[in-house]
């Protein structure tokens, strides 16, 4: 049955460059509910009878649309070789992953058949079978503090087009909907406004930065949130006509960040085709589920290679000290050394010190720590000490 399948394939990736299947069939993936999607897949046949033919055409087509699935689930190199693996097993009975399909186009002639189906599958019980082949970790092992992580999606007002942010909201939805499918837990738009809002720790953030000029605002207002990483994105959408209907376009640009070093981890770009759907806001819905597909997949690759190997050593918690002495930071610096895996100078800036550590334990243990180490030195503090997610505030009584 494996070389049957992988005939499968090879017919359908030879149909991609013969027909330019291409840009229409990738990642068409449309979510119906928590368990199901529907797919555009292709798939050809060569030789033999037309109704044959047609058939062969039919199972590739399904082949490429369960293939599409299972790329969406994978999240980086790691569970992509794993899959490699086990590829011929998991796709020896890939039509129990079907649960409907219908014809959008076939061409047919004497030598060659292709064909173009709208496929509804079985996502759920795909995921549980990587799950149960090794390739994917379970939902309950997902959430693991030291290898998974918090986005923070972010819609650039300033470099999208205007008609994008007409759909700031229906953005943020689909944005959301893409990271959590992939298991990955997202700051929402409330949370964004609410830190925005937040003038003073904003006014904190840039303080700590003030020597080296200010930075992005979007990389500042991730700072006041839980998130791990913070992911910008810059939208256009065009207008056009085709056949008397309404099209949109989605064109996105994607790049991530770290949110505690401000460091950049990687990019990328997607647009989706031009979309005539039932109205303006399902089209571009659609459109934007096309364009994070074809962009975040090498994105999403980087970001987990990175996290990897960030977070190797322990949880990473960044300290910020204000108006410490030299020496007073110096002999933290000792005590760190001792109490943490491993450390980091990241800047001194003014009256502004910081520093990352990677700890065993969670940002607030070594908060109540760094506190009681404070007392045991006689060292004032001005206020007790503030934490957002993996960062902590101290300010010293000068």
């Amino acid at each position: 049955m494996s070389k049957k399948i992988n005939r499968l394939f090879t017919l359908a990736l030879a149909l991609i460059f013969l027909t330019g299947l291409a840009p229409r069939s990738q990642a068409q993936i449309e979510v119906i509910d928590e368990k199901t999607v529907r797919v555009t897949g292709s798939g050809m046949a060569e030789k033999g009878r037309q109704k044959k033919r047609e058939q062969r055409a039919r199972d590739a087509a399904m082949a490429n649309a369960i293939e599409q699935v299972v790329n969406s689930i994978i999240r980086d190199q790691v569970e992509r070789d794993a899959y490699e693996q086990v590829k011929d097993e998991f796709l020896s009975n890939y039509l129990q992953y079907v649960i409907d399909y219908k014809f959008k186009r076939k061409n047919t002639n004497n030598k060659m058949t292709n064909v173009l189906l709208e496929v509804v599958v079985n996502k759920d019980l795909i995921q549980q079978n990587l799950i149960n082949l090794g390739v994917i970790s379970a939902a309950k092992d997902v959430r693991k503090e030291l290898d998974r992580f918090t986005i923070m999606p972010y819609l650039d007002t300033g470099g999208s087009s205007a008609e994008a942010l007409k759909y700031k909201e229906l953005f943020y939805t689909r944005v959301r909907v893409f990271f959590e499918d992939q298991g990955i837990s997202t700051i929402g738009q409330d949370e964004v406004m609410a830190a925005e809002a937040d003038e003073e720790m904003l006014a904190k953030l840039k303080s700590s930065t003030a020597e080296e000029g200010e930075e992005d605002p979007a990389l500042q207002i991730a700072r006041n949130t839980p998130a791990d990483i913070f992911v910008k994105i810059t939208t256009q959408i065009e207008t056009g006509k085709y056949g008397g209907a309404t099209t949109k376009k989605v064109i996105l640009t994607v790049g991530a960040y770290m949110v505690m070093t401000g460091e950049f981890i990687g990019s990328g770009d997607g647009f989706s085709e031009p979309l005539a759907l039932s109205s303006d806001g399902a089209s571009v819905a659609a459109g934007i589920d096309q364009a994070m597909n074809n962009a975040m997949g090498k994105v999403m690759d980087r970001i987990q290679s990175f996290w990897r190997d960030f977070v190797k050593e322990g949880r990473p918690i960044k300290i910020i000290l204000t108006d410490f002495g030299f020496s007073e930071v110096g002999q933290l610096r000792n005590w760190l050394q001792e109490t943490a895996n491993d450390q980091k100078r990241l800047k001194a800036a003014g009256n502004v010190s910081e520093y990352m550590v990677w700890f065993d334990g969670s940002a607030e243990d070594l908060m109540y720590e760094l506190y009681e180490y404070f007392m045991d030195q006689s060292i004032p503090l001005k206020e007790d000490p503030s934490m957002i997610s993996n960062t902590i505030r101290f300010f010293r009584e000068k």
